[in-house]
């Protein structure tokens, strides 16, 4: 039963929406911070600057979370 292909797509659909959720989670626990809390946990989130949009809009600084790396491709 275990090599049934049915359950190895269902286990890995369901690893795949526990990464999902953990690494959500992750940028949830930032969200709202202040600048020196988020600084203090540097490890998961940063800082974002304040800036101003194309368009003119400006944009109050804020904490994100870290996102995870991505694989360096070179094009040619």
């Amino acid at each position: 039963m275990h090599n049934n292909p049915m359950n190895r797509s269902i286990t890995a659909l369901a690893a795949a929406l526990l990464l999902g959720a953990s690494t959500q989670a992750m940028a949830v626990e930032c969200k709202g911070m202040e600048k020196k809390t988020c600084e203090r946990n540097e490890s998961q989130c940063t800082w974002v600057n304040g800036y101003t949009r194309g368009d003119g809009v400006k944009v109050s600084g804020y904490c994100r979370g870290k996102g995870g790396k991505k694989s360096s491709s070179s094009k040619s």
